[in-house]
C-alpha cells in the first residue's frame, strides 16, 4: 500500500523513487491534483535542505537538462515518486502564472 501523503503548498520535496534525486516543489493541491514546479537541479544524494534560490528551471537547450515550471500530476502520480518532504518556501504569485494557464485551458493531468 502507498503511503499517505498530505501534499504541502509551498513544501520542497525530493522525489525518492530514482536516482539521480529531484527537487519539486508544490504550487498548489485541489481535486486530486498537485501541481508542481520541477526543478532541473539533480543530486546524488538526498540533501537535508536546499536553498530556494539555487534552483532552476533552465531551458530545453541546456545539456545538463531542465526543469519544468508547472507540472500538473494525479496525486497517484505524485505519491509513486515518493516525494520527501525536505522544507517550506512560499508560492510566490508569478509562480501560479502555469497553473492559471492551465485552469483557464481545462487542461489535462500526468498520471
Amino acid at each position: 500500500m502507498e503511503q499517505q501523503i498530505t501534499p504541502i503548498e509551498g513544501g520542497l520535496y525530493v522525489t525518492t523513487s530514482e536516482k539521480p534525486f529531484h527537487i519539486l516543489k508544490v504550487l498548489k493541491f485541489e481535486d486530486d491534483i498537485v501541481h508542481i514546479a520541477l526543478y532541473k537541479n539533480r543530486f546524488d544524494e538526498i540533501p537535508a535542505k536546499v536553498d530556494g534560490s539555487s534552483l532552476l528551471f533552465g531551458t530545453i537547450n541546456d545539456k545538463d537538462g531542465f526543469g519544468i515550471g508547472h507540472l500538473p500530476l494525479s496525486y497517484d502520480e505524485f505519491v509513486g515518486w515518493k516525494p520527501q518532504f525536505l522544507q517550506h518556501s512560499l508560492v510566490l504569485p508569478d509562480e501560479l502564472d502555469g497553473y492559471q494557464m492551465w485552469k483557464e485551458s481545462g487542461g489535462g493531468v500526468w498520471r
